[in-house]
């Protein structure tokens, strides 16, 4: 056994059966981006996928084209380093067209069964079994003052929204992951809302790098996500006051050794009329739905007489 393995590993089988399935991999995940969403199982597998991996925007049909370099640059750099290491034993091989063609088969068949695997795994959820429930999701927690700059050099404080329906998030400017895709769902969550409860709602998105996000960095993403014609703040300050706040909200996040990209945890929380915390969420299609329910749930409640306006 131990002989068998020596040999597979020092000859041309294992660096041929790699180069192949890292190809015909790569070819899959590619393909994945051409796959049209659909209520199927698999159409509903691909927009997740897309989702997560593409960075897709089912709204728009875009992509971030970086996801998808970085799933070809991976595989070609591995590619690279074991072409560097088998060099020898691959070129002898390659002048043999009936080994290349025993172990593409092979590694086709080890990428379709992992493939079917997944696809089998993956059901489309059932919406009675992922009805939103308010009652039994709805806290009653005390939210934490604040007083911060927005993205306009504006101060704001919750204090001053008493009485509308407030979603707090976080989020940076350099963030290429999920970011963007926290403040796209903030997005397309509020156009859910027609135009009179959307009055009633007001976005904040809090930075997690305030070192470096100014009033002027934040102001290019409202704009480039479009958020001037909505009540949303997104929101920078001196570094103890933002960082003290998102630990009070229970942020969880943490710096990436050498990388300036952070760790962090990817969540809405919506507060009532009242300034109360009331429900948390996170990314998702199905959190989206939610969210959406819950801001209509609490922009119909009673605003609390302290906070009605006198005329």
């Amino acid at each position: 056994m131990f002989e068998y393995l020596e040999k597979y590993f020092t000859t041309w089988r294992f660096p041929v059966f790699m180069l192949v399935t890292l190809f015909l991999s790569w070819l899959l995940i590619m393909s994945m981006a051409f796959v049209p969403v659909s209520d199927t199982a698999w159409g509903a597998f691909a927009e997740d996928f897309k989702v997560w991996c593409f960075g897709y925007d089912p709204e728009t049909g875009s992509f971030q084209w970086i996801y998808m370099f970085m799933f070809t640059i991976n595989p070609m750099m591995l590619a690279l380093v074991i072409f560097f290491v088998w060099h020898e034993p691959i070129k002898k091989v390659f002048a043999s067209p009936l080994i290349i063609k025993k172990h593409t088969a092979m590694a086709v068949l080890l990428v379709i069964s992992v493939s079917a695997s997944f696809l089998m795994m993956y059901e489309t959820p059932s919406e009675d079994n992922f009805e939103f429930r308010p009652a039994a999701l709805r806290v009653s927690l005390t939210a934490p003052e604040f007083s911060l700059i927005n993205h306009r050099e504006d101060p704001v404080s919750l204090q001053d929204y008493k009485g509308k329906v407030v979603i707090l998030t976080s989020i940076y400017a350099t963030c290429t992951h999920t970011c963007p895709m926290i403040l796209n769902q903030a997005k397309k969550t509020l156009n859910n809302l027609n135009e009179k409860e959307r009055e009633e709602v007001v976005l904040m998105a809090i930075t997690m790098q305030p070192e470096i996000d100014t009033p002027g960095v934040l102001n290019r993403v409202a704009e480039q996500y479009g958020f001037e014609d909505y009540n949303a703040h997104l929101l920078t300050g001196d570094v103890d006051d933002v960082n003290t706040l998102l630990d009070r909200l229970n942020v969880s996040r943490f710096k990436m050794e050498d990388s300036p990209d952070i760790s962090h945890a990817n969540l809405f929380i919506v507060l009532d009329r009242k300034g109360t915390l009331a429900y948390r969420f996170a990314l998702g299609e199905l959190q989206q739905d939610w969210m959406t329910q819950a801001l209509k749930l609490l922009v119909s409640e009673e605003i609390p007489s302290q906070f009605t306006k006198v005329d």
